[in-house]
């Protein structure tokens, strides 16, 4: 019985040494590797009744009251609890940085308690009491100097409304650390900064232009990087805000921006124009966003993150849909709509993969969806650019028909005003009209009207030159209107007109015998104004036609009088 007593004792002895010594078991630290520690491992749930501990004693106390977790916080929130034994195997003194993967924590404290000093190190590493932290955006990190082969406790707590990502924690030797902060802090400073840039380009454009769709491109543009600057931790860091945690702000602002995207494609595309029923599924979709984006500060933030991810997953769809939809009616602007969104949408999925249960070991998939953005950015940009290219082809093209006589093909009466208004000092206007079109009409039909005067219109162009500009204002009438140099040389400029005139003329009357054409001309010299002297050489012309027809007139009196003494 004794010796059954004995093998007892001896069993459960050897038994406590393996669980004390389980129990003991510490990370190592080497300077030549880095660590990740998977959440199941390390965290403990704290209950939601308890207290914040502001001490290590506490935090102890309420170490042994909780709950080790069995599966991840992804989607989780609330107050979580760990002890993580970490032992310095390098024989010098070593910084090491210890990572808590989270987007968001609004209380973080650790507390460092070495077995070779008595007096344990506290430290803060909320983003509302980081300023003493190395800066890394998108999660909190902080700096643990540890001696030659010190070991002891790290206690961590954390509160947060969400956590986005498994709760794991990194410990980071001084160089994979700092290549860590430089990668993640350069890619999203770069990405935010061509964001807030575009969105300015496309703020500039609608100080100038007005135009709703260049200020729904801002918005697009512009609120993703706000929102991105705001979740990396960015606007925290730049402003030292202690009483607001404005990471949460990027969720907030996403409803808005894709409020403001849902009109830049309703708008980019015309489709109250061209496609009213999807115009009013986009108009609906910026409603309902908006509302979203209105109610989310009444709401708690766990619900405003999946308001924001189901917005989000709905999106994406619709937008790549919509690219490929204007693509098949070959508009050219969907290509870069298309491009873009496509980028958006596959950085997502690798986001909201990376931030699940269903795989682990994606890398920085904050990273890869605000570089994503960036370029979706540059992308939205171009098809804008490509919109208002169209759009002012488009108004030259109206400017120039409005401006063109659609028969002759030279300006027309609006042409003809704003060259007026434009003349130098010195000017001669020339007054013509048609003699015999109303015959040849007549006779030998409007086609043949039609191509006199497109002929004359020819005709007078070519002979003119780069002298002055030829219109037509209306029916058989034209004007000329001839810069000169100095009111010295008008007296041989009127010279040189009258003979173009006379050209034009016998031109004319060689293919229709019966036609011709009259003109007055007048010179700046002997009126005020241009219109002065349009009304002038228009006065004249008509002078100058009667003065044909009674020329003809006389002639055929004359004709009727030899043939009566004849008879």
């Amino acid at each position: 019985m004794k010796r059954i007593l004995l093998i007892l004792v001896a069993l459960f002895m050897a038994l406590g040494i393996v669980f004390s010594s389980a129990a003991q078991q510490r990370y190592p630290l080497y300077s030549a590797m880095a660590t990740q520690l998977p959440e199941t491992e390390i965290w403990r749930t704290v209950e939601r009744d308890a207290p914040q501990p502001e001490s290590i004693t506490a935090l102890k106390h309420l170490y042994q009251t909780s709950t080790p977790i069995s599966s991840s916080l992804v989607n989780h929130s609330g107050a979580y609890i760990a002890r993580i034994p970490l032992a310095n195997q390098d024989a010098q003194p070593n910084n090491w940085f210890i990572k808590i993967n989270a987007n968001f924590i609004d209380t973080g404290m650790a507390f460092w308690e070495s077995e070779q000093n008595t007096i344990p190190r506290a430290i803060g590493f909320s983003q509302l009491s980081d300023n003493n932290t190395p800066w890394l955006m998108h999660t909190q990190v902080f700096e643990l100097p540890l001696n030659q082969q010190e070991s002891g406790q790290l206690w961590l707590y954390v509160d947060a409304k969400h956590y986005a990502l498994p709760l794991t924690v990194d410990l980071y030797n001084s160089a994979s650390f700092f290549h860590e902060q430089f990668v993640t802090n350069l890619t999203t400073l770069f990405a935010i900064a061509v964001m807030l840039t575009l969105a300015l380009i496309a703020l500039t454009l609608y100080a100038k232009t007005r135009l709703t769709v260049t200020l729904a491109c801002a918005g697009y543009i512009g609120l993703h990087g706000l929102g991105w600057a705001a979740a990396s931790g960015l606007v925290d860091d730049i402003f030292d805000i202690q009483t607001l945690n404005t990471t949460y702000l990027g969720m907030v602002m996403f409803p808005f921006a894709i409020a403001s995207a849902s009109q830049f494609t309703k708008l980019l595309f015309n489709l109250d124009y061209l496609h009213k029923r999807l115009a009013k599924l986009f108009n609906s979709v910026s409603l309902i966003c908006l509302l979203f984006g209105l109610a989310m500060p009444l709401l708690s933030f766990s619900t405003s993150f999946i308001i924001s991810h189901i917005i989000a997953m709905l999106w994406v769809p619709l937008a790549i849909a919509i690219g490929l939809k204007m693509l098949v009616y070959k508009d050219f602007r969907a290509k870069y709509y298309l491009l873009g969104n496509l980028l958006y949408g596959f950085s997502l999925l690798y986001y909201v993969i990376s931030h699940s249960n269903l795989t682990s070991g994606l890398l920085h998939p904050e990273l890869v969806v605000v570089s994503a953005l960036a370029a979706d950015g540059f992308c939205i940009l171009l098809s804008l650019a490509a919109w208002l290219q169209q759009k002012k082809q488009d108004y030259s093209r109206a400017y120039k028909q409005a401006r063109i006589d659609p028969l002759t093909h030279i300006g027309n009466r609006f042409a003809l005003h704003e060259s007026l208004n434009q003349l130098a000092t010195n000017y001669i206007i020339t007054f013509i009209d048609y003699d015999g079109i109303k015959m040849i009409n007549d006779k030998l039909g409007h086609d043949q009207g039609d191509k006199l005067l497109r002929y004359g219109a020819k005709l007078m162009s070519s002979t003119l030159g780069n002298k002055g500009e030829v219109f037509r204002t209306g029916g058989d009438e034209f004007v000329w209107l001839l810069s000169v140099n100095s009111s010295d040389a008008i007296k041989d400029r009127l010279t040189q007109t009258e003979k173009m005139l006379a050209l034009c003329h016998s031109d004319i009357k060689s293919k229709w015998k019966t036609a011709g054409i009259s003109y007055g001309i007048a010179h700046s010299l002997e009126s005020t104004n241009q219109s002065e002297c349009l009304a002038m050489a228009d006065q004249r012309m008509y002078q100058h036609k009667r003065s044909k027809q009674l020329a003809q007139s006389l002639a055929v009196d004359d004709v009727e009088d030899s043939r009566r003494r004849l008879t």
